[in-house]
């Protein structure tokens, strides 16, 4: 049942009404359903038996968005999935947040956990989830339908019949972020995404961008090169004892009169060599006392923990697919602030014909709300299995999620910390999922070749370039080597796997103090 929509609803498929707020404090339900060719979202009350057939494929999820006058409140469970943390003793080997049963679905779930749902000597542990992570069968099997219409209907056509479809992530993302769809942008990448978000500032000279000490390479290169072009300067704020951004500094550079005014914000939630969480949220409440505008790169961190856009204060977030989320690479998203947006008349450094409309020989016309930030041309089948990926978060409980990735990750950690010769690096009052790790008298790309041999994917993190501030503090204090090891836990992670991690670790060691020594291997 079609009913109307409000003003501003462009962007919600016909089967979200009245912008899902027809009086103040009404409460509705979005429950994603599954219908060939198209997947209608059905809006039904709390406590209506509605549909509760999975979205896309071989998914165990039914998810219900819940919505509050038009804001997306996250999900009421309805699956088969247990997301409520326990409260687990030191003698309890459980991990908190998820049950067994629902990691044992949420592995039979993931195409590349098939084969090893069962523990087995051949089994391959992942543990690259800050790099790339495993899709759930219901992404994979989105994106090849989504290619296979087009290879038979066309590229277009296919657009055209998919245009719920389509809307899909844009309502999904706003779910988890906590906003609306209208302030939600997608595109190639998060790169892109990011590029097109610190576009839209024009630096003039002595104007002052401040960033963290850990923050991530691309990110700095571009403040770097707009100083270069402006005469803006770039500033690294400095971090508290814990290793994290601290507020109380900011709020101290920010009063600093002596200097020019600070234009920019502009921080990494999780920097990609490590454990920390720089506190998202403090920073906010810095930046709105003082009227300056927050962009946060939220890629390690939207799927793997909470990411509230209200909480945090932030007026630009981009995250990506590929991380955390589970899903595809090649696709990337941006939150821009409403107010933002028509307070500073924010756009990108370049529009194109799907941000702006030409409306005269001399002028154009912004399209309204974060589609400004968008391009035409975008991988349709990547955009649909964000959608189904964002969804699949949404129905598991972000919230649980995130205190079984903690408590796996401060596992590896005890136990990694407790063989010889090695040495964590993780800072910060709160850690994540990514573990880094370094060994003694070990190059750290045969540490990675040696764990791949044994069933382990990690990877390696040029610490010296991907985060040259903090490296260059810390190797003078902490003697940290330029690249280490990053093992980054996901909620579908076994305890085993992190038990096999660490004795692949410690085998390492024995193996090289033997060759030290001249014993034969």
């Amino acid at each position: 049942d079609k009913g109307p929509r409000a003003s501003g609803d462009e962007y919600a498929p016909s089967g979200l009404t009245s912008r899902l707020g027809t009086r103040a404090g009404a409460e509705m339900i979005v429950s994603v359903v599954s219908s060939a060719p198209a997947r209608p979202l059905v809006v039904s009350t709390l406590g209506s038996s509605g549909p509760r057939r999975a979205p896309w494929g071989r998914c165990h999820l039914s998810d219900q968005v819940v919505v509050r006058a038009g804001k997306y409140l996250g999900t009421r469970a309805v699956s088969t999935f247990s997301s409520h943390p326990r409260t687990v003793s030191a003698q309890q080997t459980q991990a908190p947040g998820l049950d067994e049963e629902t990691v044992t679905r949420l592995r039979a779930d993931t195409p590349g956990l098939e084969g090893f749902v069962e523990r087995t000597s051949e089994a391959v542990a992942h543990f690259n989830n800050a790099g790339s992570s495993l899709p759930p069968k219901s992404v994979l099997d989105a994106q090849l339908e989504y290619l296979e219409r087009e290879a038979v209907a066309g590229g277009y056509e296919t657009v055209e019949e998919r245009t719920e479809d389509l809307q899909r992530p844009y309502i999904a993302i706003a779910a988890l972020l906590n906003c609306d769809p209208s302030e939600i942008a997608i595109g190639q990448s998060a790169t892109s995404m990011w590029q097109a978000a610190f576009g839209c500032f024009d630096f003039r000279p002595g104007d002052r961008i401040l960033t963290a000490r850990a923050e991530y390479a691309s990110n700095a290169i571009a403040y770097l090169q707009a100083a270069e072009r402006t005469g803006a300067v770039v500033e690294f704020v400095p971090c508290d004892e814990r290793g994290q951004l601290d507020a109380l500094e900011l709020e101290r550079t920010i009063a600093d009169k002596t200097k020019g005014p600070v234009r920019l914000v502009s921080v990494t939630h999780v920097p990609t060599s490590g454990g920390l969480v720089n506190p998202a949220s403090a920073i906010g409440a810095v930046t709105s006392r003082h009227g300056i505008p927050y962009l946060l790169d939220a890629c390690q961190s939207v799927g793997q923990m909470p990411v509230d856009v209200e909480e945090i204060g932030c007026d630009l977030l981009v995250g990506t697919g590929r991380k955390y989320l589970r899903g595809p690479r090649g696709v990337g998203f941006l939150y821009a602030r409403e107010e933002f947006v028509d307070r500073t008349n924010a756009q990108p450094a370049m529009l194109d014909l799907h941000g702006a409309k030409w409306d005269s020989m001399g002028t154009y016309v912004p399209a309204p709300g974060a589609k400004r930030f968008e391009q035409y041309e975008v991988s349709f089948a990547a955009k649909v299995g964000l959608g189904v990926a964002a969804e699949y978060a949404l129905a598991l409980g972000v919230e649980g999620a995130w205190e079984r990735i903690k408590w796996l990750a401060e596992c590896a950690r005890r136990r990694l910390e407790a063989i010889d010769g090695v040495t964590v690096w993780d800072v910060g009052e709160e850690k994540c999922g990514i573990i880094s790790f370094s060994v003694d008298g070990v190059d750290s790309g045969d540490v990675r070749r040696w764990l791949g041999e044994h069933g382990c994917n990690v990877w390696t993190s040029k610490v010296a370039i991907n985060t040259r501030a903090e490296y260059e503090a810390r190797e003078e204090s902490e003697d940290m080597p330029e690249e280490v090891i990053r093992a980054s836990v996901h909620y579908f992670n076994a305890e085993w796997e992190v038990d096999k991690l660490c004795a692949a670790v410690e085998g390492l060691w024995i193996a090289s103090l033997k060759a030290d020594t001249g014993e034969i291997l």
